[in-house]
């Protein structure tokens, strides 16, 4: 059990890490400095360096704490759908519900608001949880030839690339509708069998009045 001198530091840790969320939730993570972490958590910026190198470190703390309790619940959804397909639909639109809550961090990660250590530490964490889906739940067995890492890679561009997008323009795609396509992409490609049922209809995505396809 931690002794008192162990709580205060661990109850002052969150209380900069929940003050880092607040102040980069109002201004933006480039208009944040320590000193508005600080004085939000009500502590000096000598205590703020006792626990952090600088502000990337603080929110690559912050970014790892959100995105563990999300792969965490991602997983336990998992472990008790009714087949690795309605799962997949969930977790998706799961990701995109939370990237909506939590935007001012998932463009630190997607939207080059941050810098390339952050962004790259971001890539990554999804690389590494994508291919430990694949692995955990065998989600390639007998569909792919292509090996994980590389499979991991393709799906991360992808998402990396749709997530920006979605956050940063008016798509006029819910979560829902984009996690059906992300879904029907991952499992068939690109391409479809003629008569496939796409969230707008049979057999192929038409081009509307404004732009969607």
């Amino acid at each position: 059990m931690a002794n008192r001198h162990q709580q205060r530091k661990a109850a002052t840790r969150e209380a900069m890490l929940a003050a880092a969320r607040e102040v980069i939730i109002e201004k933006g993570y480039n208009h944040v400095d320590i000193l508005d972490i600080t004085e939000r958590a009500n502590v000096s910026k000598a205590t703020f360096y006792k626990h952090f190198a600088n502000k990337e470190d603080c929110v690559r703390e912050l970014m790892h704490d959100g995105f563990d309790a999300l792969a965490e619940e991602i997983f336990q959804g998992g472990r008790v759908a009714p087949s690795h397909e309605a799962w997949l639909r969930q977790s998706l639109e799961r990701v995109l519900n939370w990237a909506a809550e939590n935007r001012a961090f998932m463009l630190i990660m997607v939207g080059g608001a941050a810098s390339s250590h952050l962004n790259a530490f971001g890539r990554q964490y999804m690389v590494d949880l994508v291919e430990r889906t694949i692995d955990e739940f065998e989600l390639d067995a007998n569909i792919s030839p292509y090996p994980h890492d590389v499979r991991a890679q393709v799906i991360t561009g992808m998402l990396i690339q749709l997530l920006g997008w979605w956050l940063e323009s008016d798509t006029g795609y819910s979560a829902s509708e984009l996690a059906e396509m992300i879904q029907a992409i991952v499992i068939r490609g690109l391409g479809h069998p003629a008569g496939f049922e796409t969230p707008f209809g049979t057999g192929t995505f038409d081009t509307d009045s404004e732009g969607k396809t």
